[in-house]
């Protein structure tokens, strides 16, 4: 609200100010037009003293020019005009003074119609004053108070970033320590499946079972003997893994595999393929039609080769 009223008493001081300025300028133009007048009339004076003194040689002329009556009764006509002549002159002058006067009078009024407004203008800067001491006041209190919320807002700063690497702490310790479940209960399920023996024809590696057919058939059909004993193909999580499958030639479950582009490997989200052990060159997808993998015994590790998902080979079943 200071701010408002601090708005209109400088508007109304830059009002005042400007109608000052107008008066002002009024009053210059006013005294230009007097100082014009009086020149002028210094130079009809000096005529008329000019116009005078020629009067008195004329009238000296005429003591002279008795003698010859037609030449004073020219002279007395030329003088008579002249005399006429100065009469309007004067007549003007007097009429000039006349404005004269009228202007000095307005220009009094103009000056206490100044004066006054400029009393009303000390008066309203007074005003302005008092309003400008007021919030000048109310600044500095104003200010005060942001400096003491700044410190607070700082302090409370500092301790929601204390509080932030706190939790980031814990977090991390959070973190850690469910790593640690997650290890100890790896290491539990291990110790436990190390003692469940597999299936009558199935054979034990690690942790897991394996089932090697004894026939040939396609990928889809290998997949279904699979699912019907409820397991699936095998998957190769590691090299161990590899080099013990390496001489068990059959179809291979494969996960989504971006970087080659070209195997089918669809509905596999329950395990990954952690590593991958393709032949050179390999998977090239000959002819764009081979989707599926198979193991080959060309290594110590044994590799793998992209085929046909209708080709038909040997399986191997993991639970």
């Amino acid at each position: 609200m200071c701010a408002v009223l601090l708005a209109g008493n400088i508007q109304s001081f830059s009002s005042a100010t400007a109608e000052r300025d107008e008066f002002k300028a009024g009053f210059n133009n006013l005294k230009n037009i007097r100082d014009r007048l009086q020149a002028n009339y210094g130079t009809l004076k000096q005529q008329s003293d000019q116009l005078r003194t020629s009067y008195n040689d004329m009238q000296r002329n005429l003591e002279g020019l008795q003698i010859k009556h037609s030449n004073v009764t020219a002279t007395k006509d030329r003088l008579q005009a002249k005399y006429s002549n100065l009469q309007r002159q004067k007549d003007e002058l007097q009429t000039r003074f006349g404005t004269l006067i009228a202007n000095r009078d307005q220009l009094q009024s103009n000056y206490s119609s100044l004066r006054r407004d400029k009393d009303q203008l000390q008066r309203s800067y007074n005003a302005l004053s008092t309003s400008k001491n007021n919030i000048e006041t109310s600044y500095n209190s104003l200010w005060k108070e942001k400096d003491q919320l700044q410190s607070r807002y700082n302090s409370l700063l500092r301790t929601k970033d204390r509080s932030q690497t706190n939790y980031s702490s814990l977090l991390a310790d959070r973190d850690k320590l469910q790593d640690r479940i997650e290890r100890l209960k790896v290491k539990l399920r291990r110790k436990i499946l190390l003692r469940v023996p597999c299936k009558l024809g199935w054979k034990k590696f690690d942790i897991s079972c394996y089932f090697i057919s004894t026939m040939k058939r396609n990928w889809t059909e290998s997949r279904k003997s699979c699912k019907a004993q409820g397991t699936d193909l095998v998957v190769i999580e590691s090299r161990e893994e590899q080099v013990r499958k390496r001489k068990m030639l059959g179809r291979l479950k494969l996960c989504p595999n971006s970087g080659a582009g070209i195997l089918q490997e669809a509905g596999f989200t329950d395990r990954c393929v952690s590593q991958r052990f393709w032949q050179i060159g390999q998977p090239n997808s000959y002819s764009g039609n081979q989707d599926c993998a198979e193991i080959v015994q060309d290594t110590s590790v044994g590799e793998w080769n992209d085929d046909g998902c209708f080709a038909e080979q040997i399986w191997i079943c993991e639970n």
